[in-house]
């Protein structure tokens, strides 16, 4: 293990184990946890996750990584014969700001699609859980008591990640902090063989698991009160904070259009994103034709969407660093922030904020959500004027909105006005990075219900 110490260790920073997610600055919630832990001593923060730590590493807030497996591979028999054979146990870092192995990443790039669908097979006959089971090695044990923990936080999203979790604390007595992203205890078992058995043990599971945690955390206020409904427990809210002096480098002062206007789209593409960044670009179409104007709406994305090409003012760009997202959000016209209007995808987002909105909101660009009226974003942007909403999957007022935003320059300053103050007031990492600390630092006042 390799760790940077600390001159002087205030006691607001617990020694903490993260379960599950790992520190990187692509995923929502690798950046959300990036951005929560920036500034904890090195060595008092660790990282042991199943995802495939070496293809994707960052070491700019930690540095002590464990590799989880199963039988020291990253995939159980048999599995394991197809899937990439990573060892398993403490990753070793050499050097500052390591990003992984460009080979090992290239061969897990390679195997996502094969995983994805033996997942997807292995889930629609209730054997995912059964083959997928994280255990407490000797050597993970051996590991774990030498780390010493104060609180394991764990970002949960799997029945394997509850059951792990439980085991970690049922054998070390740690206080444990869970943190929730999205709904996914709502949607998390898709309609298989054994759908009901498998929904119904998760959900028993993780109602055990939460109420034996001593600190509870959402994503947003809307989650934290849903959840106060539905589990009889209090989560505070803990969205995906700013660093303000890095967002502002570059932060939008002037309205005035491009000569050919641009709307940004800059994330992930899929399932409960894709139908609506599609009928975005049928609403640009139809604003162009109506207006003569030719504006671009440019997708921000890891991949290309297979109906781009059937619209002209559809753009694609590459994915940029995070350094260079400032300067590329403000660059922009419009932002869109979109969720598709299936019932599938609003029992998944509906409590969700989405980890860029703070990023969008401080660039200084306006923003246009896109999404059906119960989300979360939808409600925070409608009290506290943030965006132009549209909640219809309507082309024709998708379309007038973006008119409007596009000939109302005061319309255009006002929305993203209200929005830097709106972000300086919630999010400003400084603030909300204390608050975090004095969370996950007041648990031994807290008893655990087991």
């Amino acid at each position: 293990m390799s760790a940077q110490s600390s001159p002087a260790i205030d006691v607001k920073f617990p020694k903490v184990l993260i379960v599950g997610q790992s520190f990187n600055k692509k995923s929502g919630g690798g950046i959300t946890m990036s951005n929560l832990f920036k500034g904890w001593p090195k060595d008092r923060i660790a990282v042991a996750s199943s995802e495939n730590l070496s293809a994707d590493i960052d070491t700019s807030v930690c540095e002590i990584y464990y590799q989880l497996g199963y039988g020291n591979k990253l995939h159980p028999f048999p599995l394991n014969v197809i899937l990439p054979r990573i060892v398993c146990g403490p990753i070793a870092l050499h050097g500052d700001n390591i990003n992984g192995n460009p080979l090992v990443a290239k061969q897990a790039g390679k195997y996502g699609a094969i995983y994805d669908r033996l997942r997807r097979i292995l889930k629609f006959f209730g054997l995912y859980n059964l083959l997928y089971t994280l255990k407490l090695t000797p050597d993970f044990a051996i590991w774990l008591k030498a780390y010493n923990p104060d609180i394991v936080y764990s970002q949960l999203s799997t029945l394997e990640l509850i059951r792990f979790v439980g085991r970690i604390q049922s054998e070390t007595s740690k206080p444990v902090a869970i943190h929730m992203m999205d709904d996914w205890p709502s949607t998390i078992e898709k309609p298989g063989l054994l759908y009901a058995y498998w929904k119904e043990k998760t959900d028993r599971e993780f109602r055990l698991l939460i109420n034996r945690s001593s600190v509870l955390l959402s994503i947003s206020q809307e989650m934290s009160d849903e959840y106060g409904k539905r589990y009889g427990l209090d989560f505070k809210a803990f969205h995906n904070p700013i660093d303000l002096e890095f967002w502002k480098s570059h932060q939008r002062t002037c309205y005035s259009l491009s000569d050919e206007p641009a709307i940004l789209y800059a994330g992930r593409i899929g399932a409960g994103i894709e139908s609506s960044l599609e009928s975005i670009a049928k609403a640009v179409e139809l604003v162009n034709i109506k207006t003569g104007m030719s504006i671009k709406f440019i997708l921000q994305t890891e991949s290309k969407p297979g109906w781009m090409e059937q619209y002209p003012g559809v753009h694609h760009r590459s994915q940029v660093s995070y350094a260079d997202l400032p300067r590329m959000f403000s660059a922009a016209d419009m932002l869109v922030l979109p969720y598709d209007f299936s019932m599938e995808s609003i029992k998944f987002i509906q409590f969700s904020m989405p980890t860029k909105a703070p990023e969008y909101m401080i660039s200084g660009t306006p923003i246009l959500v896109c999404a059906p009226s119960e989300t979360a974003i939808v409600k925070n942007a409608q009290k506290n004027k943030w965006a132009k909403i549209v909640t219809e999957n309507n082309i024709e007022k998708l379309s007038l909105a973006i008119s409007e935003l596009i000939q109302n320059m005061e319309e255009r300053k006002h929305i993203a006005q209200n929005a830097i103050v709106f972000s300086e007031r919630c999010f400003d990492a400084q603030k909300v990075r204390v608050s975090f600390r004095d969370s996950l630092s007041d648990f031994k006042s807290l008893e655990i219900n087991y």
